[in-house]
């Protein structure tokens, strides 16, 4: 069995403000991706596969099977081995209620805060949009680690 390794030496916290506990699944399950390249790295934007009731990356705003509308974020990361072998269970997933530190968010394929959502037709509504929708606002913030030695 291959292991990865793998190393995070951020101090910042994720979540800035809210109630984030009442709305976090405790232990859900991410989809099978055969095809993975890479980890799903802690605080991904992911959707809800109501056909499989299983997450999936948010990749496609284009999607008409409802993985098109940003519904959480993970919070753990996901080795590429684990996610290529099968589906993933006991994941935290943060579905809303929550300020949330921009920089720290990551969104695949490269997707941004600003890509529209236009499925169903005509929705006209940003990533950041569809999260403030569910609770989920996202904040700049300023790492002033990096400051340190400048």
């Amino acid at each position: 069995m291959n292991v990865q390794a793998r190393a995070d030496i951020t101090n910042r916290a994720f979540i800035l403000a809210g109630k984030p506990i009442s709305l976090v699944k405790e232990s859900e399950t991410f989809l099978q991706d055969a095809g993975r390249s890479g980890d799903i790295e802690a605080y991904t934007l992911v959707s809800y596969n109501p056909t499989s009731k299983k997450w999936v990356v948010f990749e496609d705003e284009t999607a008409t099977d409802g993985t098109q509308i940003p519904a959480g974020v993970v919070l753990q990361a996901i080795t590429e081995a684990a996610i290529k072998a099968g589906d993933v269970v006991n994941i935290p997933v943060l579905i809303g209620d929550a300020i949330i530190a921009e920089d720290l968010l990551v969104i695949e394929s490269s997707k941004t805060l600003d890509t529209i959502i236009n499925v169903p037709t005509n929705l006209n509504k940003s990533v950041e949009q569809m999260l403030r929708m569910i609770g989920i606002v996202t904040e700049a913030t300023v790492n002033i680690d990096e400051l340190e030695n400048t």
